[in-house]
């Protein structure tokens, strides 16, 4: 009975934690376009914790500085619809980088590709607030 009890906790627990995580889960589509049309954003790379300002304008172009280097991209931007993603093509690719979005309980959101946490946008602030 003891290992039964003790089983119930840590199931009770890890549900709990990864619950914590994504407090509402992956956007939809619908819900994608609404945060991420005409924003700008400040976003952090998990692989490194550099940080960068990102405007996503209504048209469908992004352009991105990063902070340390005040390194610049440019691309384009669309929801994915079928798969309820945000994908970015920048400038001198041809591949879409795809993301899901999950929104935490701070508001902050975490993207993924391909299973992987690459990214976190930490803030929102309506049209292009820095300029880019």
């Amino acid at each position: 009975m003891p290992r039964y009890a003790l089983l119930c906790c840590l199931i009770f627990l890890q549900s709990a934690f990864v619950s914590s995580a994504h407090a509402h889960g992956k956007l939809d589509a619908s819900q994608l376009e609404e945060r991420f049309t005409d924003t700008t954003q400040l976003c952090r790379k998990e692989k490194d914790q550099s940080t960068c300002t990102t405007y996503f304008s209504a048209d469908g172009t992004i352009k991105r500085r990063m902070h340390a280097d005040d390194k610049r991209r440019q691309g384009t931007w669309e929801i994915d619809l079928e798969h309820d993603q945000i994908c970015i093509t920048w400038k001198g690719k041809t591949r879409a980088l795809c993301f899901d979005a999950y929104l935490n309980k701070d508001g902050t959101l975490d993207m993924y590709k391909g299973g992987k946490h690459l990214s976190t946008v930490m803030s929102f602030t309506p049209g292009n607030s820095e300029g880019l």
